[in-house]
């Protein structure tokens, strides 16, 4: 029996059938790959696997990029939604679909951008208050020289709330696509 897709049990259901599977996570930026990079530290608030900077909203994914994806594994495509063209977007996810084979597609949309889902999802009102930081700049450059274990114990050191980030809604213009990340975290907190 397959339980409903509302309930925390289907959640927890898909989770389980998709953990043999291969990830490859494709995020805008830097500072992107690093949350993830340190999400998927132990104890793994993500799931395990290869991490790719490539801006899935802006660029075609090449062909070679995607031989490269093993069958039955799956594409996560971590994205901003400050931009309002999304043709690259959707052509990219056609062609996961369509060249890889049996390839899970899923979408995290970040509302807006990296620094709104750390505001929130911490405790910090600004995003340059995570790393004492005086302007946007100075945050992600911060973040992008910090070790991943650096970076999850600050994460974890402002009580980072795995229910809030990328949960937020989408815009209206990205209402087309289906919300997939609450299948790649588990249910609960960092103390």
């Amino acid at each position: 029996m397959i339980p409903c897709q509302t309930t925390h049990y289907w959640i927890v259901w898909r989770l389980r059938q998709m953990t043999n599977r291969k990830y490859y996570y494709f995020v805008e930026g830097q500072c992107e790959e690093k949350l993830v990079k340190a999400l998927k530290l132990n104890p793994a608030l993500l799931m395990p696997g290869k991490v790719k900077i490539f801006n899935v909203v802006q660029n075609i994914i090449s062909l070679s990029i995607l031989m490269s994806i093993e069958p039955g594994s799956a594409a996560v495509l971590i994205f901003d939604t400050d931009k309002a063209e999304t043709d690259h977007l959707k052509s990219n996810i056609n062609s996961l679909k369509k060249r890889c084979s049996g390839v899970d597609v899923l979408t995290i949309l970040q509302v807006l951008n990296f620094e709104d889902e750390i505001e929130r999802a911490t405790d910090v009102k600004n995003a340059e208050n995570l790393t004492k930081s005086k302007t946007v700049e100075d945050f992600k450059s911060t973040v992008n020289r910090i070790k991943d274990v650096d970076f999850r114990r600050m994460l974890e050191r402002h009580r980072l709330d795995m229910n809030e980030l990328w949960e937020k809604s989408r815009p209206k213009r990205s209402d087309s696509l289906r919300r997939t990340q609450r299948r790649l975290k588990p249910e609960h907190r960092i103390p």
